[in-house]
């Protein structure tokens, strides 16, 4: 009897220690009040097989531990009752709770309400999810309150980064989104956070996603609705500053049966002030120029999407984008040049003006099929994206003596320059869960093609003439496999990307065509061990290159005064990084990443100053090899209904190896970030709101340089009105006018000062209305495009 009951307690401790995640519920009837020894059943669907039972006690409740679910349902039954049906998630990341109402006989079967708050931070194999609707930030706010929030990304006035990555990607719904800078951001502000279920932090993205790039990848998940009708939403608001900003934003949703058709519109009118310093100061000479520029555009930008269910299986959907924008920035240069003894030598007074268009045009197919009941799916999309900049731009120098008296008056300076981006893509994958692991399997080519034309007026001055034709093709061929597997507490994830890249340039300035054909791996590993449901621990490894932007390929001149210019490289190549991170989750509220990158073959933009012909030059170069090491921490604090405190800190070393490109040699910076994010409810029913946040970056690199320390501190508050349809909203930035960037380093031999500041203090007012049903739209589908991001965009 003894060894009976010594046998049947080990048999559960096992049990329970091998358990992944509890299924708790509570089954009542039509009055609220408990079903007792209602017969809990658990199913395999395919099979109808039972894999578990319970009953319910005299309360009603009942306790599920089954060690997977996918592809699994729940059968509830009582005398006397209608049964129940409840389809349960393919994987439980946490405890679920489920409420069951059960009808009697003879009536209609009333809806199954499932009751599951997901922990505020979750971290998975290859990502850390935070779930949004569990956050403060999901009240009345947009996708940016949202991101601000997430561990490890940073959200400014320099933009939206991932720590210890240089740049990232932003996707909704696994689908990238092909903006960039301001537009970007305004992008993602038009979505409301209350319509975000999660984001999806992508520090080491798998072989499922290119290699292209040494960035991380945000992915924001909306929420799905299959409600019939329409909804959208109207945002209008502007900005001040030193000048001033007005936008308005329209979305508008409907869905129809098996019709599913979205619009995002977009308008903006701009006016921004910004100003520099930048000296050089050598043993021969120094020069010192200080510029300001007034920025004027406006334009838009407008998206239909329609997706049309053939089958309950099968989804086809094209969207078309549309964007142009229109910038005109005049500028006002002094420049003074001394002697070695610093005395002026020289003034140079330039004043221009430069008119910039940018057009943009997608098209997208896509196709969406279920091949069966058990998660297996294929993906096909197709994609063609042209974008367009025509840049025409003219300046006057004149040069004074030290007495201002004229030295030489430059002949005006008018310049042309088109460029055109096609690019063509396709896109096929495959998702395959089986019993033995869960594979993705994926091929992808690409085809840009890339034309720059730049013109010199005849009547420029002679010491800037250089005109030039370049064009450029690059054909890509990808294929992929991964592999993830759970098995007890432990999770593993293998991924390998093969890329084939063949790239030709042609330029008269060149005396041979420049060609390219290169075949590289680029293999990821993810290894995921929770102990229990407190503690999880990671490491990730990916390889992962970095291809130039299509505009830093061109050899051609670009002045924009007598003596300073900008100049491609074709001879440019891709840059290999390799990147290791561990990580530690406690609970909800503590996310640690210990990171490393090596990159080989690195490339930038550098600025040489020649002391002799006083000739500023920013040229591109393959010049170093770095290192990059760093400790991050996400505090999360949101035990309190009406504060929610999102804290940071980021401590890093970077250290670069010049390949002799450049005199100097090894350059060494440690660094750090700090922040601090507050969310703060002001009345019971949260419908005022309030957030103070403070950021201060440590001295860093970038590229040669180093910046001094900056910081900011911004205040917001909003109000919602109409049952939260209508939103105001006030955000001051930068309030104490402390962003200012400044840098300073050595260049061969010579000494760089620069200094820039680009009117971040600015109070911002927004109005939001929400009409039509409260839901989301049908969610967007899975694409991945990213050759856009290598091109320069304006818009």
């Amino acid at each position: 009897m003894k060894r009976n009951l010594v046998t049947t307690l080990l048999t559960f401790i096992s049990l329970a220690a091998s358990a992944q995640h509890l299924i708790k519920g509570k089954v009542i009837d039509g009055n609220n009040r408990p079903v007792i020894s209602a017969s809990i059943l658990l199913k395999k669907k395919s099979e109808k097989s039972i894999v578990q039972t319970s009953i319910t006690d005299s309360s009603g409740l009942f306790l599920l531990n089954p060690k997977q679910t996918l592809q699994h349902q729940l059968f509830i039954s009582a005398i006397g009752f209608e049964p129940a049906f409840v389809d349960l998630p393919d994987v439980l990341h946490q405890d679920t709770i489920l409420l069951v109402r059960l009808n009697l006989q003879g009536r209609q079967l009333k809806e199954v309400n499932i009751e599951a708050k997901p922990a505020l931070i979750v971290r998975k194999t290859d990502r850390i999810i935070f779930n949004v609707e569990n956050s403060l930030s999901a009240i009345g706010g947009d996708g940016i309150d949202a991101l601000s929030k997430a561990p490890g990304v940073r959200v400014n006035d320099n933009g939206i980064n991932i720590v210890g990555k240089s740049s990232i990607k932003i996707m909704v719904n696994d689908k990238l989104i092909q903006l960039s800078g301001a537009d970007l951001i305004n992008y993602v502000k038009s979505i409301p956070s209350a319509n975000i279920k999660r984001v999806e932090i992508i520090t080491n993205p798998s072989a499922r996603y290119e290699a292209d790039g040494n960035s991380g990848l945000i992915n924001i998940v909306l929420k799905k609705n299959g409600a019939q009708g329409f909804n959208g939403m109207i945002n209008t608001g502007g900005i001040v500053a030193s000048r001033y900003t007005a936008g308005l934003t329209g979305i508008f949703n409907y869905n129809l049966d098996k019709l599913h058709i979205s619009s995002n519109l977009s308008g903006v009118y701009q006016e921004i002030e910004s100003r520099y310093f930048t000296a050089f100061s050598s043993s021969k000479s120094l020069w010192e120029r200080q510029r300001e520029e007034l920025t004027k555009g406006k334009g838009g930008r407008g998206d239909l999407r329609v997706d049309y269910d053939l089958t309950a299986n099968t989804t086809i959907g094209l969207k078309y984008m549309e964007g142009a924008r229109h910038f005109t920035i005049d500028t006002k240069e002094k420049s003074g040049f001394y002697t070695p003894a610093r005395l002026l030598d020289s003034t140079l007074i330039l004043s221009g003006r430069d008119k910039l268009k940018y057009t943009l045009r997608n098209f997208e197919f896509y196709l969406d099929h279920k091949i069966d009941t058990a998660g297996k799916k294929m993906e096909f999309s197709s994609n063609y994206f042209r974008y367009g900049t025509m840049d025409d731009n003219h300046f006057q120098s004149i040069s004074y003596t030290p007495q201002q008296e004229l030295r030489n008056r430059y002949q005006p300076v008018g310049l042309a320059q088109n460029e055109r981006f096609d690019i063509f893509s396709s896109k096929l994958d495959f998702s395959l869960p089986y019993q033995f692991a869960s594979l993705e399997l994926g091929a992808k080519i690409s085809n840009i093609k890339s034309k720059n034309n730049l013109s010199y007026a005849s009547t420029s001055d002679a010491i800037v003439l250089n005109n030039n034709l370049f064009d450029y093709k690059e054909n890509t061929q990808s294929l992929y496999a991964t592999a993830d597997k759970n098995f007890n507490k432990w999770s593993i994830k293998l991924g390998l990307r093969m890329e084939m890249t063949q790239t030709t340039g042609r330029s008269p300035l060149q005396t041979s065509t420049q060609k390219n054909d290169y075949v590289q791996l680029f293999p990821t590993f993810y290894l995921k061990h929770s102990p229990n449901e407190n503690h999880v621990f990671s490491f990730t490894y990916g390889r992962r290159i970095n291809r130039p932007g299509y505009s830093l390929l061109n050899p051609a001149r670009f002045y924009s005064a007598v003596n300073v210019y900008e100049e491609g490289n074709p001879f440019l190549k891709p840059s290999f990084s390799n990147n290791f991170e561990l990580n530690y989750n406690y609970k909800d509220w503590l996310s640690t990443s210990v990171y490393s990158n090596f990159v080989s073959n690195g490339f930038s933009t550098l600025d040489f100053f020649d002391p002799e012909s006083n000739i500023q030059s920013r040229v591109q170069r393959n010049y170093a090899n770095s290192v990059s090491i760093g400790l991050s921490e996400t505090v999360t604090i949101n035990k309190v209904s009406w504060w929610e405190n999102n804290n940071q800190l980021n401590v890093y070393m970077e250290r670069s190896e010049s390949n002799g490109a450049i005199a100097e040699g090894t350059l060494k910076q440690w660094s750090g970030y700090v922040s601090s994010n507050n969310t703060f409810t002001l009345n019971t029913k949260k419908t005022l709101m309030a957030n103070a946040t403070f950021w201060y970056q440590f001295p860093e690199v970038s590229d040669r340089l180093i910046s001094e320390s900056y910081y900011a501190v911004d205040l917001s508050l909003r109000a919602m009105f109409m049952q939260r349809k209508l939103s105001l909203s006030l955000n001051s930035s930068d309030i104490f006018k402390t962003s200012q960037r400044k840098y300073k380093g050595i260049v061969n031999g010579v000494h760089q000062f620069n200094t820039q500041y680009r009117d971040n203090r600015k109070t911002m007012i927004s109005i939001l209305y929400r009409f039509g049903n409260s839901k989301g739209n049908k969610a967007s589908r899975k694409t991945d495009d990213t050759e856009t991001n290598r091109i320069k965009q304006g818009i």
